[in-house]
């Protein structure tokens, strides 16, 4: 490791963020990693040490964290949105909210003044008759047991801050991801099963927040450089929503999706909104455990999603990237 550079760690570095992180970052930073899930491909070609402990193996990070001695933590790793009954709530929990405590604490322990970045997420708010743009005072009212296990790890981090244990927080909280390799949060929103067809719901003018990974990727760059600046016993802690410089119709998504070569043109059908109602609320009486979850992904339906901005566009950051030039400028190399 070259002495005269800042070591961040990476959590869940081959997983579709922490990948991207780790071209974003090589170079400029000595890059150590923790994945129980590597791709050999990528640490070798960015020169990451690699630790192979599942997030939960306590000592065995700790030891890892104690040789390294990261001045910067991104917690990227944990379990993603799964399909409704494959996860259960205790096993979100323990992933998603009492492994980033204790990560968080062990970091801080061993450095003081570690910079530590959490990829929180959007669900966090919940998606009930939402109206307006959301911003980070916005009351959080999760929905599914991800969204409360990422709000359960925002909680501790905030009570790791409050306590003085960690001194450099920026709790993230993603809208949904997409590049042109993968879209399945966009594709939700417009595809019938398999792809066959694009569903309109409705008028289509529904519009929904959405961040690149390439914004993602250059925005934690640029906080980590802002960070830089400052003096190293300087303490903060932000929630900050990351989103793309405006959110998208989806009716622009059906547009710019058919102009693509990635998604060939197929016949756009329309969808009643009062049929997609009827489905869950029949959907809601037979898997009732599951219900607010079921009657949210009506309301993503139907009304806008659209998250505030404002303090990511504050912090001076230049989005890098749109929709429109992931998919319609990468069209020609498909």
């Amino acid at each position: 490791m070259n002495k005269n550079l800042k070591t961040v760690l990476i959590t869940g570095v081959s997983g579709f963020i922490g990948t991207a992180l780790s071209h974003e970052l090589s170079g400029n930073y000595n890059i150590c990693a923790i994945d129980n899930n590597v791709n050999q491909d990528i640490c070798k070609a960015h020169k990451i040490t690699m630790d192979y402990s599942d997030i939960n193996d306590y000592e065995n990070i700790s030891k890892f964290i104690n040789i390294h001695k990261p001045d910067i933590v991104i917690h990227c790793a944990g379990i993603a949105h799964q399909q409704t009954g494959k996860i259960d709530y205790d096993e979100y929990i323990r992933v998603n909210s009492l492994a980033t405590k204790n990560i968080a604490e062990i970091a801080a322990k061993i450095n003081p003044f570690v910079h530590f970045i959490f990829l929180s997420s959007i669900s966090v708010y919940g998606e009930n008759n939402i109206s307006d743009s959301i911003s980070e005072d916005g009351q959080c009212k999760p929905s599914s047991d991800y969204g409360l296990s990422k709000l359960d790890a925002e909680r501790c981090l905030m009570q790791l801050y409050n306590v003085a244990c960690l001194k450099k927080l920026d709790i993230l909280r993603l809208a949904p991801v997409y590049d042109f390799a993968w879209s399945l949060n966009l594709d939700k929103r417009v595809f019938a099963p398999k792809k066959l067809a694009y569903l309109k719901f409705g008028s289509g003018d529904q519009e929904m927040s959405a961040v690149s990974r390439q914004n993602l990727t250059s925005f934690i760059d640029y906080r980590i450089n802002q960070e830089k600046n400052s003096l190293e016993t300087d303490c903060f802690c932000n929630i900050i929503n990351v989103c793309d410089e405006k959110p998208y119709k989806f009716k622009e998504i059906i547009n710019i999706f058919k102009q693509s070569n990635l998604y060939p043109n197929r016949l756009v059908l329309g969808v009643p909104l009062l049929l997609v109602w009827m489905a869950t609320r029949l959907a809601g009486l037979f898997l009732q455990d599951k219900r607010q979850w079921i009657y949210s992904c009506h309301d993503k339906l139907k009304f806008s999603l659209v998250f505030d901005n404002t303090k990511m566009l504050n912090t001076g950051f230049n989005h890098i990237n749109s929709l429109e030039s992931v998919f319609l400028n990468n069209k020609d190399n498909d």
